[in-house]
């Protein structure tokens, strides 16, 4: 068998969505490091321009129709999928990577897509195909963390995560997040999943010796981490300036408007124009911050702080390094979360992550 790198030659895999934003930066990444990744989308000028910069095929279909897909997959090991909101994109493109035996990988962070493809565990494993979302900064750092606090307290029934520090959003991150918006927070109590109203949970925390306000979110963890842990309580808190938290209530009754087609496609627009993301220097110089805790039913209470890189900087480096397992021959066949595939010291492994408490 061939190899180069350290990788065999025959395991292709494919970037689905490497024309956006954070698919292009794992594709300029990938070439960076040797990899040599297929780049598709569905904007063919776009997909092609971007795979002939680095010299890397191409191929361009919709996610539409599972067989169409599955013809464009079936010579693939597995496929990163980037395209989002992957609440309209994952159905499809998990159902292709099913029924061609292909591994699906994504970076999503919306709970109803880990839902979904959870609900296709027995298919996967019957099919010898591994689900692996979310495979960046949702939820890759604050995954691994919930796992490292369940290793340090077996006995742990409560878990709580929190960060903070991201700087600019893409347009596919905030498109996904305007149509969570109206469905409220969540939250995951006695182990099942539980809506309550946006900002309604709140939690102080100190961090860098400084106090942060942090409200309850709907983040990925609150599915995900029942899985990695086994734990029955989870809450993801989210940082919030006391000012922006008091404009998103303000607000609030009219969220829901967002679940309006026309209102929701003409803010889509609206992103289109004036959403780019962060720039290079942000995602080089930008730090976010992670904490957990987890309790005892005796009320002890045990907490870590990370400090990490920029988000969409880590998705990179984070993504990269389970794709390079993966490449190596690290697979597991059904859904599986980050941490359930390499452990909780996959964290460790991200480069400028560090712990601080």
């Amino acid at each position: 068998m061939k190899e180069t790198g350290g990788y065999e030659l025959e395991k292709q895999w494919m970037i689905y969505g490497a024309n956006g934003y954070t698919g292009e930066l794992i594709a300029r990444e990938s070439k960076k490091l040797g990899l040599k990744p297929i780049l598709a989308g569905r904007n063919r000028a776009k997909v092609e321009k971007l795979a002939g910069e680095l010299g890397f095929e191409s191929r361009v279909f919709p996610i539409s129709d599972i067989k169409e897909v599955s013809d464009n997959i079936k010579d693939i090991f597995f496929v990163l999928h980037c395209a989002g909101p992957f609440i309209e994109t994952s159905q499809v493109m998990a159902a292709a990577c099913i029924s061609s035996r292909v591994h699906y990988l994504d970076i999503t962070g919306e709970i109803p897509v880990f839902q979904h493809l959870q609900g296709l565990d027995e298919k996967a494993k019957i099919n010898d195909v591994m689900l692996l979302p979310g495979v960046g900064f949702d939820i890759v750092p604050t995954d691994c963390l919930a796992k490292k606090l369940k290793e340090a307290m077996p006995e742990g029934r409560t878990l709580r995560l929190g960060f903070f520090g991201l700087s600019d959003i893409s347009r596919g991150t905030l498109k996904s997040m305007l149509k969570q918006i109206p469905n409220g927070s969540m939250i995951r109590r006695n182990g099942r999943l539980e809506i309550i109203p946006q900002l309604s949970v709140k939690k102080r925390v100190r961090i860098q010796g400084q106090e942060h306000s942090f409200f309850a979110i709907p983040w990925g963890d609150v599915f995900t981490a029942y899985y990695s842990t086994g734990i029955e309580n989870i809450s993801v808190f989210f940082s919030i300036p006391e000012a922006a938290a008091n404009f998103i209530s303000f607000f609030a009754p009219f969220t829901s408007l967002l679940k309006l087609e026309p209102v929701l496609q003409a803010t889509g627009s609206i992103v289109d124009i004036m959403i780019e993301g962060p720039n290079k220097q942000k995602r080089e110089e930008g730090r976010s911050f992670i904490w957990g805790e987890i309790e005892n039913s005796n009320g002890e209470v045990l907490m870590l702080q990370y400090e990490t890189r920029e988000g969409y900087r880590l998705t990179v480096d984070a993504s990269l390094i389970i794709i390079e397992e993966i490449l190596n021959g690290k697979v597991r066949t059904g859904f599986c979360t980050p941490s359930m595939l390499l452990g909780s010291e996959l964290l460790d492994r991200i480069p400028g992550t560090k712990i601080m408490i």
